[in-house]
């Protein structure tokens, strides 16, 4: 089990929640940060909460139950899922942007390490390292620039002056390279050695030692949303819920991109996701992905 301490408690609101990255955590971070924190915030970030994060400091009720500090007992304590694949997919759409390749650390390396062919000389290999880095730093100069937290999506804008450059085409990681790092993170797991982009929110959450009262799927909204709000005692806010942004349903569109994404990968690469988040699939009521025989 990853020992990450991600629930928070809003004392103010009498909630616990933890933000499933991918899965409506921006919605909610945003309406926590600007209803309890800062009301006129233009962009709240998720770190302006973490003084809330659940301390460990008390031993579980007769009923199993984990209390924590200043944590009533009949706090209700709920999170949002999503489909874990589409989780993914959500991740690698913004691992193109200049805000998360900065952020991430990974992806430079994943890029870097790309095979080069048999025939490319030293010379074109640091020539092709150098108009990397220059993209990179055009990436820094781009973040800077920025007055807000839009991302900018770097593969868009930049002039890839040499499209043999394999560091460069694309100048992000592939779908399939996402994949291969989870695979090789997970098989390095250590503490808190972990990225809750895609993390399994079973894990994310330590699902079973929380005890949520209740798990909503982003999926079903804005039913199940609408039902938690009115269990929350914010039914009021709604309208600040019911929005484009996570409104997101398993319509024919959606499974025609798990479909599609699904088709990029390997058999193996597959067999892994489905190791991966078979807890999710089964607690959440999932399907997983078909792997041919």
């Amino acid at each position: 089990m990853i020992p990450t301490n991600t629930t928070q408690h809003i004392r103010d609101l009498n909630i616990t929640w933890c933000p499933v990255y991918k899965a409506s955590s921006t919605v909610w971070k945003d309406y926590l940060v600007k209803r309890v924190l800062k009301s006129d915030v233009l962009y709240p970030r998720l770190d302006l909460l973490w003084r809330y994060r659940l301390s460990n400091r008390r031993a579980p009720t007769r009923t199993g139950k984990k209390l924590y500090t200043k944590e009533d007992p009949l706090t209700p304590r709920f999170t949002v899922v999503r489909h874990p694949i589409v989780r993914i997919i959500s991740y690698w759409k913004m691992s193109r942007t200049c805000d998360e390749i900065i952020r991430s650390g990974f992806i430079r390396k994943v890029i870097l390490d790309r095979p080069l062919r048999n025939s490319t000389t030293t010379e074109t290999a640091t020539k092709y390292k150098q108009e990397f880095d220059s993209y990179y730093k055009w990436c820094k100069e781009q973040e800077s620039l920025k007055s807000h937290g839009k991302p900018f999506l770097s593969y868009t804008e930049y002039n890839v002056s040499n499209p043999g450059n394999p560091y460069l085409n694309p100048p992000h990681v592939t779908f399939r390279e996402l994949v291969d790092h989870m695979e090789e993170q997970r098989n390095k797991l250590k503490n808190n050695d972990w990225e809750g982009h895609w993390a399994p929110a079973s894990e994310w959450c330590d699902v079973c030692v929380h005890k949520f009262d209740y798990i909503i799927k982003l999926e079903n909204e804005p039913e199940e949303l609408i039902f938690l709000l009115r269990k929350l005692g914010l039914y009021d806010d709604r309208k600040m819920f019911l929005s484009l942004h996570n409104n997101s349903t398993l319509s024919p569109s959606t499974m025609d991109e798990i479909q599609a994404f699904s088709n990029l990968l390997t058999s193996r690469q597959k067999q892994f996701l489905n190791k991966f988040y078979y807890v999710d699939f089964e607690m959440f009521g999932y399907d997983n992905l078909y792997v041919d025989n």
